[in-house]
């Protein structure tokens, strides 16, 4: 890698992931290296609902760290900066939020809001908003 220039999106994702390899439980990362491909292909066709199968001897290895570690991977992927918090939005959902938006309580609070609508939307607490 130049020094005098900033690092590719594929460059960060390679040393993000050199360095989860390092430091993760072998299972869980071999788990993540298995949906990541089709959740970045995913990014491609964001309107579409993108279902990854996992075999039932990974589920187990499917760990919060490994969805948290797959959402900052896709971040860099779809920011192309490393600049990210994972930010818990209750209800076991997690985002990833640039910096400033994760040191903006008010922006967290607007963020786990609308997650809770959402929720309430999906579960039928409240009707889905027409537009």
């Amino acid at each position: 890698m130049d020094h005098d220039t900033a690092p590719t999106r594929a460059e960060q994702v390679r040393l993000y992931l050199d360095t989860l390899r390092a430091r993760m439980n072998p299972a869980e990362f071999r788990v993540l290296g298995r949906i990541l491909p089709g959740a970045v292909a995913s990014l491609a066709t964001p309107d579409t609902d993108h279902f990854i199968d996992v075999p039932d001897e990974d589920r187990p290895h499917l760990t919060s760290e490994v969805e948290d570690e797959l959402l900052a991977v896709l971040s860099i992927v779809a920011t192309g900066t490393m600049e990210h918090h994972i930010v818990d939005l209750g209800d076991g959902a997690t985002t990833a939020l640039d910096t400033g938006a994760a040191a903006d309580p008010e922006a967290v609070r607007r963020m786990r809001d609308w997650a809770a609508r959402q929720r309430d939307q999906r579960d039928g607490r409240i009707p889905v908003e027409q537009d």
